[in-house]
């Protein structure tokens, strides 16, 4: 008998923000499909090549961009903006805060959005940073318009989503530049807003209960956008800091009309939940309940596009992570992922770099502390501190060079399978277990343990080799077993599934 390794993650039981117990699940891996047979395995390594504590920036890390006019990244961290490294800082201007900020480049310039301060500024190919004070700029108009989260370039303009529902547009070319009868209002909603986004040439405005659509229909006055009439959810967003968007997909956390939360994610105007009911059930009770956020970013790596959930306390001037679930696009599996490099106990990304123009780049990321990662796309199971070297198109940016010693932690994989009775009830008297998969090529420890009846009594566990793939036996007898298979070495390990020669009987 073969019980498959790839499993969804079925929740038995949490507690406020923290999954406390596991039916089933992958931790810290991805579900590859090689030649039509599925593999568990390690998820991609990431590589913190920037400490926000060494570099001398604070740690409240939120955004990222390049901007491929320059070749220069820049980096928000609190109420400063740094350019390539978080020991240049070339602005302290910003308002103080911990929540995430937009990028938007518009007309050789790049325009940082804040709503957490409800401010923007601009930043030259120079590194000459300004606010936007243009008096009919939302946040400066009389009485101020507070910014919703997002923001979008359509057809050479800038557009900002008020906190009061009306979406309003830069003039043409100038994201610094704002005329006062350029906005439109949403209107299927009373709802206000939280996030605008871009889905194909379109502007997709979040509020609160409903989501509405808007395309550039040239009108002559006023907003040359108008509303979709044949695109409208009343669905809502929970929360403008976990949408991520990636090419012409939107993930969101969504609420329906009876307050419920679900992942879901926009695509050809058409929304898909994602989420099980499981996550339901965790992300409604911890956020309703409980009082948590979440927040959300995401990358693409080992060929998937992952979706990042961080569950966070209270909303405070720090952001503190509690767990951070990812959502494997390419599978459709839910993990929890985690790390233990650099003090760091979840993943609680906050921005992810966006590739624009010609230039070509590696991705990079923004954790919650002011960290900054990659991901190591390199089949190595072990997550680095300051253990790759920045290079992008032969242009070298200052404090990307690092001469520290490579510090690595292996990544903890494990997979619980769920409870197995073999379609029977009577006891089933395993002769034997081994795993199935590729052997490592070197002598590496997966520990296998079970619990009978529940998930309550898991035992010590037994080990085996990878290296060598050799049984355990005297495995005792069971109706029903849930098998929790872990390791945590250097070398990618790839399962499909264990194996059981059963004997059935009533005794």
């Amino acid at each position: 008998m073969r019980i498959p390794a790839a499993k969804q993650l079925r929740i038995k039981q949490f507690s406020g923000g923290s999954i406390t117990e596991l039916s089933s699940g992958i931790t810290n891996g991805i579900l590859q499909t090689v030649d039509g047979i599925p593999y568990i395995t390690q998820r991609p390594s990431i590589d913190v090549f920037e400490d926000a504590g060494d570099a001398g920036g604070g740690a409240k890390g939120r955004g990222i961009f390049f901007f491929a006019d320059n070749s220069t990244t820049y980096i928000c961290n609190d109420d400063n903006i740094y350019k390539g490294s978080q020991d240049t800082s070339i602005s302290s201007a910003v308002t103080s805060g911990s929540k995430r900020v937009y990028w938007v480049p518009i007309g050789g310039k790049v325009i940082m959005l804040n709503p957490e301060g409800d401010e923007a500024f601009s930043i030259t190919t120079g590194d000459t940073v300004a606010e936007i004070t243009d008096t009919d700029f939302p946040p400066k108009q009389t009485p101020a318009i507070g910014l919703a989260d997002g923001g979008a370039y359509l057809n050479n303009a800038l557009y900002v989503l008020g906190e009061n529902g009306t979406i309003y547009g830069s003039d043409s070319g100038d994201g610094t530049s704002w005329s006062a009868l350029n906005f439109t209002t949403a209107s299927r909603d009373p709802d206000g807003g939280v996030f605008l986004g871009k889905h194909h040439d379109s502007l997709v405005a979040f509020g609160f209960s409903s989501i509405e659509v808007y395309y550039d229909a040239g009108n002559s006055t006023g907003s040359p956008l108008s509303r979709r009439q044949d695109v409208a959810y009343n669905i809502g967003c929970a929360f403008g800091q976990a949408v991520w968007e990636i090419g012409d997909r939107l993930f969101f956390c969504g609420v329906d009309a009876a307050g419920a939360l679900g992942i879901y994610v926009m695509e050809q105007f058409q929304l898909r939940k994602i989420s099980t009911t499981d996550i339901d059930s965790f992300i409604t009770q911890a956020v309703v309940k409980e009082g948590y956020a979440l927040m959300a970013s995401g990358f693409s790596g080992a060929g998937h596009d992952f979706y990042l959930l961080t569950l966070t306390t209270t909303p405070a001037a720090t952001i503190v992570p509690e767990t951070t679930l990812c959502f494997d696009d390419t599978s459709g599996l839910w993990h929890p992922w985690s790390t233990t490099i650099n003090d760091i106990t979840q993943l609680p990304l906050i921005a992810w770099t966006k590739r624009y123009g010609s230039t070509s780049q590696n991705g990079e990321g923004i954790l919650s502390n002011g960290d900054l990662i990659s991901v190591n796309d390199n089949l190595s199971p072990v997550d680095t501190l300051l253990g790759t070297r920045y290079v992008e198109g032969d242009y070298v940016v200052d404090g990307y060079v690092q001469n520290a010693t490579d510090i690595g932690t292996n990544i903890p994989f494990s997979v619980r399978t769920g409870m197995f009775d073999g379609g029977t009830n009577g006891y089933k008297i395993p002769e034997s277990l081994r795993f199935v998969g590729n052997r490592t090529d070197t002598s590496q420890t997966l520990t296998v343990k079970w619990s009978d009846e529940s998930n309550d009594n898991f035992n010590t566990g037994r080990t085996m080799d990878t290296s060598t793939g050799h049984k355990v036996h005297r495995l005792g007898r069971f109706q029903r077993r849930n098998h929790d298979l872990s390791m945590t070495g250097d070398e990618q390990f790839w399962l499909e599934a264990i194996e059981l020669p059963l004997r059935v009987g009533n005794d």
